[in-house]
This record gives structure tokens, C-alpha cells and sequence, in this order.
């Protein structure tokens, strides 16, 4: 019997249990949407991403059976989800300017879900820099990107990531190595003392 409370709801899930989808959609649309839009840096793509994986998790409930932690198969659905969308779009998508910020279809900068709240003048720098970081994640590959946000941002350990990204450990840390790598060399300049 499993302790973990989402492997009980996504068990009660995969026995028709609406309620228990419910709970667990609750649980974590927010973080799997942040990830998708950090993934690709759209909102409305990262939104469809987030709709996809949760119809996938849906689809995937009777079959579902708890050889990993709840949390660590999930997002590895989100991020097969995100390369496959990545893949797919790699010869229609443009680049992106590092200095630009990503805005919405209104012409406003786009804020994460879950905008910190504090001084205005420290959301600004805070959003600033979160544009700046976003513009330079997506020059990254896409493994080596999925890698970061899954370490980073949603602290996975280095083999819940190799499980997520269908390879070794080493291959995980060379992933995260080397795209930190590449991060530094980008975001040197608008990071520097004084600017």
C-alpha cells in the first residue's frame, strides 16, 4: 500500500474517480503551467501544454501504476509534452532577442502565475531579470533546458531527471553542466555589479 496521498488519488483517478483528478489538477496546474512557460516562454502555448499533460495524466489514470514517485511521472509527461511541442516547431520558430522582454498579445509583459508580491520597484527588478533569465533558457537546447527548469525550478534530484529525460545520470549532469555553462556566458553582461 502507498502512502504517498497524489499516488492514492491518481489510483482512485485511474478507478473513475473525477474528484480525485480534480484534487490532483488543483495540486499542481500552477506548477506545471510555470514549467511549460518557462519551457517555451508563451503563455497561451504554455496553457495548451499544461491542457495536454493533464488530458494525457486523464488518459493514462487506468493504466497508471506507481513504479516512481507521483510528482516525478507527471513531469515527465510535461516534459515529453514540451519537446515534442519544441520539436515540433523547430523550423517555424524564430529567435528570440535576449534584451526583449516576452509580451502578451496585448502589448504587456508577462508576469509567471505566481507574481511575487513586495516593493514595486523590487517586482520590476524581480520581473526584469526573470525576462532576461526566460530570453536566455530558450536559446538553450531543449534537453539541456528541460534539465535545468526540472533541477532548478521544481527540484528534482539527478535521477528522477534521468528517468523524466530517458537517459544516465552522467548525461544529466553533463545536460545541467553545460547549460549552466552557456547561462553564465549569456547573462554575464546584464548581471554585472552595477548594472
Amino acid at each position: 500500500m502507498h502512502t504517498d496521498p497524489d499516488i492514492q488519488l491518481m489510483l482512485r483517478c485511474g478507478e473513475g474517480d473525477n474528484e480525485a483528478f480534480r484534487k490532483l489538477f488543483v495540486r499542481y496546474r500552477t506548477k506545471i503551467i510555470n514549467y511549460c512557460f518557462r519551457f517555451c516562454a508563451d503563455r497561451s502555448i504554455a496553457e495548451d501544454l499544461g491542457q495536454e499533460v493533464f488530458l494525457r495524466m486523464y488518459r493514462a489514470a487506468p493504466k497508471y501504476r506507481p513504479d516512481a514517485g507521483f510528482r516525478t511521472w507527471l513531469f515527465t509527461i510535461a516534459t515529453n509534452v514540451c519537446l515534442n511541442d519544441a520539436r515540433r516547431k523547430r523550423g517555424q520558430a524564430g529567435t528570440l532577442s535576449i534584451d526583449a522582454p516576452i509580451f502578451t498579445a496585448e502589448g504587456t509583459a508577462m508576469p509567471e502565475i505566481d507574481d511575487p508580491t513586495g516593493h514595486p520597484a523590487g517586482r520590476l527588478l524581480d520581473h526584469e531579470q526573470e525576462t532576461i533569465v526566460q530570453a536566455a533558457l530558450t536559446k538553450l537546447p531543449d534537453k539541456q533546458r528541460a534539465a535545468l527548469l526540472l533541477r532548478i525550478h521544481h527540484e528534482f534530484s539527478y535521477s528522477e531527471i534521468a528517468a523524466q529525460l530517458h537517459c544516465s545520470e552522467g548525461a544529466v549532469k553533463t545536460l545541467i553542466h553545460r547549460g549552466r555553462r552557456v547561462l553564465a556566458e549569456i547573462l554575464t553582461p546584464y548581471f554585472k555589479e552595477g548594472t
